[in-house]
């Protein structure tokens, strides 16, 4: 017979998620948890310095390498901010750097002017939160003062009811947007 030894086993799994519709977000926050690593493609705005002294700031493309320390999922617009320190280091952003990560958004694209054509659930106007109410009346005047189209679905009707399975408002864009992730926090400073 032998003599059977506690041991630890620790269990490593990485997945990669590419999210197709709304509903993927609500999956992507349950599958998250503080003290992940959440490796993502982002713009960060970063300054540089000219020779002759100037300072300038641009916003580049980088993948960032996040320590999970926040997650935040809005069920209504079945948006998810991740934030958390960055744990590898790269050109553009220092070891421990906080930045935000949010995940697919009509509203980054209503404030580029990008909104041809809004669609949108009647529920969300019904909405028992005042807040969320007043936030989708926002958008709403927001991209008919900028000359763009809102169709308003009814949640009574079928289309109206996929459209709110899928987070009750979705775009069609005058111009395509290559990356609607905006950093919450521009510094590499380890404090927000």
């Amino acid at each position: 017979w032998g003599l059977l030894h506690d041991s630890i086993c620790v269990i490593s799994y990485q997945v990669t998620l590419m999210p197709e519709e709304a509903e993927d977000m609500w999956h992507t926050y349950n599958l998250l948890q503080i003290g992940d690593s959440l490796m993502a493609s982002t713009i960060r705005k970063v300054q540089t310095e000219s020779s002759t002294g100037s300072v300038g700031s641009s916003r580049v493309r980088t993948t960032l390498c996040l320590c999970v320390d926040t997650i935040d999922f809005d069920s209504q617009a079945c948006q998810l901010r991740v934030k958390g320190t960055n744990i590898q280091e790269n050109q553009y952003v220092k070891m421990g750097a906080y930045h935000t990560i949010e995940l697919a958004h009509v509203e980054k694209a209503s404030e580029a002017l990008a909104i041809d054509i809004l669609l949108i659930s009647d529920k969300l106007f019904r909405h028992q939160d005042v807040a969320t109410r007043s936030r989708y009346v926002r958008l709403v005047d927001n991209v008919r003062d900028n000359g763009g189209t809102v169709r308003i679905f009814s949640s009574l009707h079928v289309s109206g009811e996929q459209l709110t399975q899928l987070s009750g408002v979705a775009a069609i864009l005058r111009f395509p947007i290559a990356d609607l992730s905006e950093p919450e926090d521009d510094s590499t400073s380890d404090e927000e």
